[in-house]
C-alpha cells in the first residue's frame, strides 16, 4: 500500500487529504466525505477499517480534512450542504489527476449522504454510495433523532411532550432564520426551563453560541429529493435497519420514488446503527463491507 499527500483548492480555501493506493492498478477510485461537524479524513475512527477493507480488495480510497479541520483551511461552520459538494467536487478532480484513467465514484456518511449526492451535479462520478445518508431534510431528521434521544431518559409522558414540542418550534426559529439573539431569548424564557434541560440532556441540538446557529439555518431545510431526481449513476444506499439517527423508512421511500429503479440499490442491513455497526463494539453489521465491495466491483467489472 502506498499513501501520499494530496491538496485541492476550492477558490482559495486549501482542502488537505490522503490517497491510499493498493499495489497494482486500482480497480477503482474512491473518494469518501465525512459526516457532519469538525470532521477530518478519518472520520473520527469510522473510515479506517472500511479504507483497509476496500484497499484489500484492490481500491483506492481518498478523503479529505473538512475545512478548518486537521491541515485544511478555512472554517466548517461556514460551509453548507452546497459548499461543501464544491469542497467535494475540486477534492474528486484532484484525486482523479492523481490516477487518471481510473474510475471513480463517491461515498458520504450521514450528512455525507446530502453531500455527495449534491456534488452529482458537479462531477462526472461513476457511481455514489450514500451510508447513512437521509433522503429526509435536516429539519426532520434531527426531530426524529431528538425523539429517539428523549426517550432514553426517565421523562414522564408530559415531560417528553413538552421536550418535544420545544425542540420542534427551535427548529421552526432555525428555518426563519431569526437572528441568534431572538433564537437566545426565547429559549431563557422561564416556561422552557425544563424542556430546554431535558434536550440538553438528551444531546438535542440547542445551540450555545451564534456560529453554530447561523450554521444551523444554513442547512435546516435542505431537501435531498430534487438531487435524487437527478442521479444518473449507479447509487448504493445503505441503512442500518437499528438506525437512530435517520429515519430509515421514510429514507428509503424518498430514494425509491426520485431514483431509477435500474439505478438504485438500496440495503437496509438488520441490527446496523447509525455506522453500520453493531452497538456493542465496533463491529460493523455482518454484510455491510461486503455489500460496499460488492457494489463497487459491479460497477468497475
Amino acid at each position: 500500500m502506498k499513501v501520499r499527500s494530496i491538496t485541492a483548492d476550492n477558490e482559495g480555501i486549501i482542502l488537505a487529504g490522503s490517497l491510499w493506493e493498493p499495489p497494482g492498478i486500482p480497480a477503482a477510485l474512491l473518494l469518501m466525505h465525512p459526516g457532519s461537524g469538525p470532521s477530518d479524513r478519518d472520520n473520527d475512527v469510522l473510515f479506517p477499517p472500511i479504507r483497509a477493507t476496500l484497499l484489500a480488495a484492490g481500491i483506492a480510497v481518498c478523503s479529505f480534512d473538512k475545512r478548518g479541520v486537521g491541515e485544511s483551511g478555512g472554517s466548517w461552520l461556514t460551509a453548507d450542504i452546497h459548499t461543501q459538494a464544491t469542497d467535494l467536487a475540486v477534492s474528486l478532480a484532484a484525486a482523479r489527476a492523481a490516477l487518471p484513467d481510473v474510475r471513480a465514484g463517491l461515498f458520504g456518511h450521514s450528512q455525507g449522504g446530502w453531500v455527495v449526492l449534491e456534488a452529482l451535479h458537479q462531477v462526472a462520478a461513476d457511481f455514489v454510495v450514500t451510508n447513512s445518508g437521509p433522503g429526509v431534510s435536516p429539519r426532520v431528521q434531527e426531530i426524529f433523532s431528538t425523539g429517539n434521544q428523549l426517550d432514553r431518559l426517565p421523562l414522564s409522558a408530559d415531560g417528553r411532550a413538552a421536550a418535544v414540542a420545544v425542540f420542534a418550534d427551535l427548529m421552526e426559529l432555525v428555518g426563519r432564520r431569526v437572528p441568534y439573539r431572538t433564537a437566545a431569548a426565547w429559549l431563557a424564557e422561564p416556561t422552557r426551563a425544563d424542556a430546554l434541560a431535558a434536550l440538553v440532556d438528551a444531546g438535542a441540538f440547542v445551540p450555545d453560541e451564534e456560529s453554530s446557529w447561523n450554521f444551523a439555518t444554513m442547512l435546516i431545510d435542505h431537501d435531498p429529493v430534487p438531487a435524487l431526481q437527478q442521479v444518473r449513476v449507479p447509487l448504493l444506499a445503505l441503512f442500518g435497519g437499528q438506525d437512530t439517527v435517520v429515519p430509515v423508512a421514510a429514507s428509503v421511500q424518498r430514494y425509491r420514488a426520485a431514483v431509477p429503479e435500474p439505478l438504485l440499490n438500496v440495503r437496509v442491513l438488520p441490527g446496523g446503527d447509525h455506522r453500520m455497526q453493531t452497538g456493542d463494539d465496533d463491529a460493523f453489521v455482518p454484510g455491510y463491507l461486503d455489500e460496499l465491495v460488492g457494489f463497487i466491483s459491479s460497477v468497475v467489472g
